[in-house]
Order: C-alpha cells, then structure tokens, then sequence
C-alpha cells in the first residue's frame, strides 16, 4: 500500500471542516491550520467574568438545501445543536462554536498556526510560519479571499478572481444586562445603525447565565465608519443604541465589550464553489465562493472535497 495522501487545509472554518471531515473519511491524511484559538470563524461563542456568554459571529443558522438540513438534524440529534423556534432556525448547544467542535472533533486541528509561507517546490507544498514547518501533497485554502490572495501573492492565477470578491465589515456588541431590562423582542432586523439584534439568553440551553445576554451586529456603513476604533470606544458608542431598541436604562446594563469582524459577510461572491489548480494541486474555496451564508461555506467544502477525491 502506498503513502496516504497528505492535504494541508488552511482556515478551520466551516468550509476547512467540511472539506476536512471528508477527505478524512475517505481515508487522506489531514491536517488543518487555523490562526484563531478555536474551530469555527464567525460560528463562535465568547466567554465573559461571571459565567456570561455570547454567541459574537453568526446567531444561528438556516438550511435552503435540504442535505444541509439534514447535516443540521444530525448535529442536533448528538446534542450540538437545537431548534430555535421563535427564529426558526438551529443554534449551537450550549454556543454555536459547539458546532465547529463537533466537527473537528477527530480531526487533526493546529489552532493559534498562521500560516505565512506557502511553497511548491520538488512536487510538494512546504507551509511555513511561527512554529510551522509542514509538507503537503495537496492544500485547500479554506479563509477569506483577501487573505487567500495575500498568501498567494498577486502574481497567482487565483488573485485576480480572488480579488473581485467583496465583504461587508461588521463590529458587534455583548451586552449584559440584567432580569429588570425590558426584554421587547428575541430577534430584530433592521433597525437602524444595529442591523440585527438578538437575545441570547432566550435560545435552548441558557437559562442558567447570570445576567441577559444581548448581541447586536452594526449595519455595514456604521461598522465601516467605526472599524478602527478601540473596542471600549466601540462598546460605549453602540451600548447606548441597544438600550433606545429595549427601551431600557443605562444602569440596567452591566457588561458590554465589542468585537469586529472585517470579513463579516460576502457582499459579492466568486460565483462558482472554488478555484482549482489541478496541476499543483490547490484549491481554495469558502462562504465566499458562493453567497454570505454559513450553508455556503458548507457547500464549497463539499464541492472541494469531491473535487479533490476524484482525483486522488
């Protein structure tokens, strides 16, 4: 029996995972890279003092393709997720990076590894970075784009498609307030600079937090007006904006601390699943491949991992 092919998957996102998952299955030997200290991007969970939590990047998430739907059931069949009935979609138990965890779970995931190099040479790709010395004979880029193209370089025959992919920025608020709060509604959309609003401690499996936790997502034009500044500055502009939606006070809030997310959501997509290049190997592919949803990152990491199986 020959060596078992080696695929270096950079990004342990949902289509790093996805792709991994798969290629493993089928009997390649995997290995990802992921920068952040844990699986899932934006379907993350932060963790606060007092035993409070916040689902930060995506709330939830929706199925269009019922195989999709059927990956969502599963999960929540071995107790990762659950329904949201008042959003009508499925959330991670007890956050939604229990989601990520499941899927790299048996997987061989280097978290805090930034890749920074990215080399063919003698048939063989050579990742380099702080700590990281590893060959490949197969890599999947599974990040953003504009971080794929950076890798890559600008001379690459992906950078100019890579670089016709857009995103929408978003900075995010976690507020803790506390059980006397106003308590309005459970998820809102549209409603001025906060473009979408959503009661954390209302879904499955947290009602033992100590305080009610809040998100809210900025709308594009107010994150990108607002990107640079300090995460206290950002807490304090849009705390104020939370409280007028609930209609409560200031000393109802006892917590809040903010995120950015500079590739928050695909504003223009690749348009096809991902970029190959058979010859070396290389394919790169993500939410971005496709449309601005989880399910089309879902999506492209299948598509890549079919892709690559066919001509293993």
């Amino acid at each position: 029996m020959g060596e078992r092919i080696r695929v270096a998957i950079i990004g342990a996102g949902l289509a790093g995972l996805t792709c991994g998952g798969l290629l493993a299955q089928a009997g390649l030997s995997v290995t990802l890279f992921d920068k952040g200290r844990g699986p899932g991007g934006r379907l993350a969970t932060r963790r606060a003092e007092g035993g409070l939590r916040f689902d930060h990047g995506a709330p939830c998430l929706t199925a269009r393709d019922p195989v999709f739907a059927a990956f969502l059931d599963e999960l929540a069949v071995q107790g990762h997720a659950a329904p949201w009935p008042e959003v009508g979609a499925m959330t991670g138990l007890p956050g939604m990076s229990a989601l990520p965890k499941a899927l790299a779970a048996g997987l061989d995931v280097r978290q805090g590894a930034m890749v920074t190099a990215l080399n063919r040479q003698d048939g063989l790709w050579h990742l380099g970075g702080e700590g990281i010395a590893h060959q490949a004979d197969l890599v999947v880029l599974a990040i953003p784009a504009p971080q794929a193209r950076d890798l890559l370089g600008a001379d690459h025959a992906f950078a100019a498609d890579l670089a016709r992919v857009r995103y929408h920025a978003c900075v995010t608020l976690m507020a803790g307030l506390d059980t006397a709060a106003p308590r309005p509604f459970v998820y809102r959309q549209g409603q001025g600079a906060l473009h979408q609003i959503w009661q954390d401690g209302a879904k499955p499996g947290r009602a033992d937090l100590p305080l009610v936790p809040w998100v809210a997502h900025a709308d594009p034009d107010w994150s990108m007006a607002h990107i640079d500044l300090p995460f206290a500055e950002l807490a304090d502009l849009m705390a104020p904006l939370l409280l007028a939606q609930l209609g409560a006070d200031p000393a109802h809030l006892h917590h809040a601390a903010a995120h950015r997310w500079l590739y928050a959501r695909t504003d223009r997509a690749l348009g096809r699943a991902f970029l190959s290049d058979d010859a070396a190997g290389l394919v790169a592919g993500g939410d971005w491949a496709l449309g601005p949803d989880a399910e089309h990152g879902w999506a492209s990491g299948r598509a890549m991992a079919a892709h690559l199986l066919a001509r293993a």
